[in-house]
C-alpha cells in the first residue's frame, strides 16, 4: 500500500446562487409553511412538510445567515430563499450524499424543476457558484501515527493564511486533538482558501453519522476489507474549500467554469497549502519535499472524477434510537433521585404513566408527533 491508499475523491459540496424572482405564491406558501413550523416548537427548531414540484422538504422554522429568510431541505440539497426583492436571491447547497448519489448536474435540474413553477428566471446566465468543496479519502495508519503536535511544523503556506492547529498555543497553530495524537489540522480560512486534514472515521463516529461512505470506500478497495478493525479507521479527509471569491478572483464562476478548472484549483490549493517533509538543513520551508498525503493528491487532481453511486442509507436510525433511550434513562435516574432521594422503580412507573397521559393530552400533540415524523423523515438517508 505505501504510505497512504487514495480510497476516493470528487466534490462533496457545492453551492450555487440563482437568479430567480420568487413569485408572490410561493411567498406566501413559504411564510405559511415558516409560521407552521414555529408553532411546532417553541425552540424554532420545529420543521413541517412541504412539497415544490414533486421535491419533498422540511421547511424550517428559521432562515440562515447570509439575510436568507426561508430555508427548506431534504437528503440531498438545502433551498436557501431571501427576500424577493434582493437580486440573486435563491441559493441551493448541493449535500455530500447528494452529490456522490446522483451527481452535480442531477441535482441541479431537480433544484431548478422545483422552482421553475414558483420563480421568474430572470436571465439564461442565471448561475453563480458561491463555494465548492473537493475531498480526499485516504487510508494511512501511517500518517495516524505521525499525526501529533510537532507535525505543525511542517506546514507549508504563505505567512498571510492563518493555520489551526487546536489545541496548541504555539503563534498561528491550534490543532485538534487528544492525548497526544492529532486529529484535525486547518491551514487558511473558509472565507477565501482553507485546506483541512482530519481524521474522518473519528468524525462519523462523533458528528455527521455519515456511515454510508464506509460502501464507498469498500467498492474503492474492490470489495477488499482493508482494516484490522470491525469498521474503518484511519481514513483521513483531506478537503479543498473554495469560497466564491476565491473562485471569482480566478474567473471561476459559472458551473462549467467550475467543472473545467478543478484540477487547477486542487493543485494550486494543494501546494499553497500543504505539509512539507521538514529538512533540518534548509529552512526554507517551500523547499521542502511534498508530504506523501499531499504528493498522491497532486498526483490525482487531472484523474477524472468518480462516477455517482447508488442510494445511499445512513444505518443512523438505530444510533439515534441508541442515543434517545439512553438519555430517557438517564431522565427517569435523574427524576427519581430529585423524588426520592435514589432511585426507586416503585417511583419511577408512575412516573411514567403522568408522562404517557401528559403526552396524550397535550393539545399540540397532534401537531409534534408531526413534526417529529418529519424531523426523522431522512434519518435513513445519507445526507
Amino acid at each position: 500500500m505505501g504510505y497512504a491508499r487514495l480510497l476516493l475523491h470528487g466534490l462533496d459540496t457545492v453551492q450555487e446562487c440563482f437568479d430567480l424572482q420568487p413569485s408572490p405564491f410561493l411567498v406566501d406558501l413559504l411564510d405559511n409553511a415558516q409560521a407552521a413550523a414555529r408553532a411546532v416548537q417553541e425552540n424554532l427548531e420545529g420543521v413541517v412538510s412541504l412539497q415544490l414540484g414533486g421535491e419533498h422538504f422540511n421547511a424550517h422554522a428559521t432562515g440562515a445567515r447570509g439575510g436568507f429568510r426561508w430555508r427548506l431541505g431534504n437528503d440531498d440539497f438545502l433551498l436557501l430563499i431571501g427576500s424577493p426583492r434582493r437580486d440573486w436571491t435563491v441559493s441551493c447547497r448541493y449535500l455530500s450524499a447528494g452529490l456522490w448519489e446522483h451527481g452535480l448536474e442531477a441535482l441541479r435540474r431537480r433544484a431548478f424543476n422545483c422552482l421553475r413553477p414558483y420563480t421568474v428566471q430572470r436571465d439564461w446566465d442565471c448561475i453563480r457558484v458561491t463555494r465548492a468543496d473537493y475531498c480526499f479519502d485516504f487510508f494511512s495508519p501511517a500518517f495516524s501515527a505521525e499525526f501529533r503536535p510537532g507535525l505543525s511544523r511542517a506546514v507549508v503556506c504563505h505567512s498571510s493564511a492563518k493555520v489551526q492547529e487546536r489545541g496548541d498555543a504555539a503563534a498561528n497553530y491550534t490543532i485538534w486533538g487528544r492525548g497526544g495524537r492529532g486529529e484535525t489540522l486547518t491551514i487558511g480560512s473558509k472565507s477565501a482558501l482553507q485546506v483541512e486534514i482530519y481524521d474522518k472515521t473519528l468524525e462519523i463516529d462523533e458528528a455527521s453519522g455519515k456511515t454510508w461512505l464506509y460502501r464507498l470506500w469498500v467498492c474503492a478497495a474492490d470489495g477488499e476489507w482493508i482494516w484490522q478493525t470491525h469498521k474503518p479507521d484511519h481514513v483521513w479527509r483531506l478537503e479543498c474549500r473554495w469560497s466564491g471569491e476565491f473562485l471569482k478572483n480566478r474567473n471561476v464562476r459559472r458551473p462549467h467554469e467550475l467543472a473545467a478548472r478543478i484540477p487547477e484549483l486542487l493543485a494550486e490549493s494543494l501546494y499553497m497549502r500543504r505539509l512539507g517533509v521538514p529538512n533540518d538543513n534548509d529552512a526554507t520551508r517551500w523547499r521542502w519535499p511534498v508530504h506523501p498525503i499531499w504528493s498522491e493528491a497532486i498526483r490525482q487532481c487531472a484523474a477524472p472524477q468518480m462516477l455517482p453511486v447508488g442510494r445511499m442509507v445512513t444505518g443512523r436510525r438505530k444510533e439515534l434510537i441508541e442515543r434517545a433511550e439512553a438519555s430517557l434513562a438517564g431522565n427517569l435516574r435523574n427524576l427519581s433521585v430529585l423524588s426520592a432521594g435514589s432511585y426507586d422503580e416503585h417511583v419511577v412507573l408512575p412516573l411514567l404513566r403522568r408522562t404517557l397521559i401528559a403526552i396524550e393530552r397535550d393539545p399540540k400533540h397532534d401537531d409534534k408527533e408531526r413534526a417529529a415524523q418529519n424531523r426523522y423523515a431522512y434519518v435513513d438517508e445519507a445526507s
